[in-house]
């Protein structure tokens, strides 16, 4: 029996001006998309509102260091990287908006605890080590299935126009949010940050529970967890074109990513500030991924974002890398801002072609692996942590910049399959 998500062609209009078919924003003519689209949104906000919270809790409160910062982010990594494999599971084989809101649920239970020990000032680096394990078991079961949503409520046609839209909306959110954060922090203390998250995570729930029920379009084979994991790299590792496109997502989170858990470092030990620098630099990166999201939304109909995806990458190592060298606060903001574009560039394109690419039947695994990739950056951190508290911020960081450059530059240059997509 067909699924009741299958039909995207039975539910799909026509749209008028932007909203029509190969425009800009052509997949917001989708009911269930625009449900997902605003949920998403409250989601990220709250999460950069915590994300200001926790790095300041963690580096001021409660006097941590770099290695600290990395610990906490690592705790949340770690269970991305074993328990995403079993999100992609469920999310292939059951109802996904259901399981959706009870995970987005717990996240929110998990931010409303954390805001009531801080506000009775029983909070201990521990606690946060516990929460941040937690968040990641909770967002390993539920990333896979967010990701799945976009193509269920948007199709394959629209694919990319629906993750630029998706990230386009997030990234907003990820200027609003650090501001928020860093707002919240002076006015009222860490507390408010997680008091914002757990609010915002409840809209969440109740915009999801707009959506119709979605099930997989392909239904997976009866095998269990972990021959559909197994079966799932086999896939990858003898595709040589998705092996490159997972690769390509590999690469920036081990590399380029991890420098974001240590902004409250640049913004106090590099460029001698405060609370709301931290919150600009933050939300740097968001203000210019709004404007790479709308590039992304404007050409989504070209038949070829392997190249795209490449360069992107590219120039978003080498905008990083020139941040790490800038010891002005406003000339920070503008680089990451600039960096900012380039990520989203490619991000958008990878997301799509880690969909629009893989076997039907495939899909929720390679989703998966995706998911799994988010949690290696606090892998990489941790030592980027700790060669950060021996050399310095600005050293380490633009070191590993110019080896991310590099290798982008190497796959660019010899990859003719990434070249062709």
């Amino acid at each position: 029996m067909a699924s009741p998500a299958a039909p995207h062609t039975a539910r799909r209009k026509r749209g008028n001006g932007l909203t029509a078919p190969g425009r800009p924003l052509a997949s917001l003519r989708h009911r269930d998309f625009r449900f997902l689209l605003v949920s998403t949104m409250a989601l990220q906000i709250g999460s950069w509102v915590q994300t200001i919270g926790q790095g300041w809790l963690v580096k001021v409160d409660l006097g941590g260091s770099a290695t600290d910062l990395a610990a906490v982010a690592l705790l949340r990594g770690a269970f991305l990287v074993l328990l995403s494999p079993f999100g992609g599971y469920l999310a292939g084989r059951y109802e996904r908006r259901r399981q959706l809101m009870v995970y987005t649920t717990g996240s929110a239970t998990i931010a409303a605890a954390l805001a009531l020990l801080v506000w009775s000032g029983r909070i201990e680096i521990w606690m946060v080590y516990f929460f941040a394990a937690t968040a990641g078991i909770v967002e390993a079961l539920a990333g896979p299935i967010r990701s799945l949503l976009v193509f269920d409520t948007a199709g394959a046609d629209e694919m990319t126009n629906a993750v630029a839209l998706n990230a386009l909306g997030g990234n907003a959110m990820r200027v609003i949010g650090p501001a928020i954060g860093g707002a919240l922090i002076g006015l009222i203390g860490t507390e408010g940050t997680f008091t914002a998250q757990a609010i915002c995570l409840i809209l969440a729930v109740a915009l999801t529970s707009r959506l119709r029920p979605s099930m997989p379009a392909v239904l997976a084979e009866k095998i269990g967890v972990f021959g559909s994991v197994a079966s799932g790299l086999a896939y990858v590792v003898r595709d040589r074109r998705m092996a490159l496109i997972v690769t390509m997502a590999i690469l920036p989170s081990v590399l380029v990513y991890p420098y974001v858990t240590f902004l409250p470092v640049f913004a106090i030990d590099v460029l001698k500030s405060d609370e709301k620098a931290y919150g600009y630099l933050a939300a740097a990166v968001g203000l210019g991924s709004l404007l790479g999201g709308g590039i992304v939304a404007v050409t989504s109909n070209r038949e070829r974002i392997g190249p795209g995806m490449m360069w992107a990458c590219f120039f978003y190592c080498g905008a990083v890398g020139l941040f790490s060298l800038t010891r002005d606060l406003w000339l920070a903001v503008a680089v990451l801002a600039v960096a900012g574009i380039f990520h989203s560039i490619y991000s958008a394109f990878n997301a799509s072609l880690m969909q629009m690419k893989a076997a039907p039947e495939y899909r929720s695994r390679v989703v998966a692996l995706q998911t799994m990739t988010w949690g290696l950056t606090p892998f990489a951190g941790l030592l980027m942590g700790r060669m950060i508290d021996v050399w310095g911020a600005p050293h380490v960081v633009g070191g590993w910049m110019v080896v991310a450059a590099a290798a982008t530059l190497v796959i660019t240059v010899t990859s003719r399959e990434l070249r062709r997509i």
